[in-house]
């Protein structure tokens, strides 16, 4: 079984229609990230640390930057 599958399962599922969507956002963006070869909890950690500084940056640009300056 993938990680993912176990994980929701010993979790008991999702009770909520948007914890299922913030599970398998969550999800996505970890095996992209992993897939990449990157420090998911570093990039993570950088990420969520741009967006405290600046609310309106676009999440999936602090994540996946489009440039190499990050």
């Amino acid at each position: 079984m993938r990680p993912s599958v176990i994980a929701r399962k010993v979790s008991f599922g999702s009770v909520t229609h948007a914890g299922a969507r913030m599970r398998s956002i969550l999800s996505t963006v970890t095996a992209t990230l992993n897939k990449r070869g990157e420090d998911v909890g570093r990039r993570i950690k950088e990420a969520l640390d741009l967006l405290a500084l600046n609310p309106n940056a676009d999440p999936f640009e602090v994540l996946f930057p489009t440039s190499n300056s990050s």
